[in-house]
């Protein structure tokens, strides 16, 4: 991690920590747009469409994610996209309803997003000083508070990155065909790592070394599982009536 910390550390003397971390957090969106634009046809959605339904979902998420850091801080200007997580399929059902695309293809289809978006965006983290572990003398320099850290954030990153790689191989191997199942995947995937991921930050904590935004990430994954088994549920309810009708035919 050495070159890391000498990356940031150069960053930090040149004054530029900000303009990187706002790259990338720019950054995250374009990738996330980008990856949308390329599968959209396997969806059998537009490219007007895919572009509509990403700006719509993406700023919904955006705006209430400043909301809720105000609810649980009391202040304005926090990106911790965590809080949204479990929220983004109900900003994506006006936003489905209104470009008629059925909410589940919708959700199949954005569900690596938020991972792209977190694991490009939260890269930069460690340019701003911002989201930071603990201290750790082989880490990689913290220009907020000149010291050397452990690599939080780029760990998170890539496990982010890893998980929206998983989901989008998922999706292709299944031929892009609608099930529900990708996003509460991601869910459980993100929300558990998360969740895990915070004993290494220097968050305030609640309880047991517990801060609230692993509560947030525990819940996304809980609120995945919960869905995971409805949904495949659902699914196997509608294979059995198909057969059962597809037999009756045939007699």
């Amino acid at each position: 991690m050495q070159w890391l910390s000498d990356l940031v550390y150069s960053a930090y003397q040149e004054g530029l920590g900000q303009t990187i971390y706002d790259f990338f957090f720019a950054g995250g969106f374009v990738g996330l747009t980008i990856y949308n634009l390329s599968v959209a046809k396997h969806y059998k959605i537009s490219y007007i469409k895919a572009i509509l339904f990403t700006v719509m979902v993406y700023t919904a998420s955006l705006a209430w994610m400043f909301v809720l850091y105000w609810v649980f801080t009391g202040s304005w200007g926090g990106n911790n996209i965590v809080r949204i997580f479990i929220w983004v399929p109900v900003f994506a059902y006006p936003a489905a309803k209104l470009l008629k695309i059925d909410w589940l293809t919708g959700c199949d289809f954005i569900s690596p997003c938020l991972c792209i978006n977190h694991g490009i965006a939260h890269l930069g983290c460690a340019f701003a000083g911002c989201c930071r572990g603990f201290e750790w003398e082989h880490g990689v320099f913290n220009p907020a508070l000149k010291i050397k850290l452990f690599p939080i954030q780029p760990i998170e990153a890539l496990t982010a990155i890893l998980i929206a790689v998983f989901i989008a191989i998922r999706e292709k191997r299944k031929g892009y065909r609608t099930d529900g199942l990708s996003f509460p995947i991601m869910l459980m995937l993100f929300g558990y790592t998360r969740f895990l991921f915070e004993f290494a930050r220097d968050n305030d904590k609640l309880f047991w070394g517990i801060s609230e935004l692993a509560l947030h990430a525990l819940l996304a994954g809980i609120v995945g599982t919960v869905s995971y088994f409805i949904v495949k549920r659902r699914n196997e309810n509608r294979d059995e009536g198909q057969k059962t009708k597809s037999d009756l035919v045939i007699e």
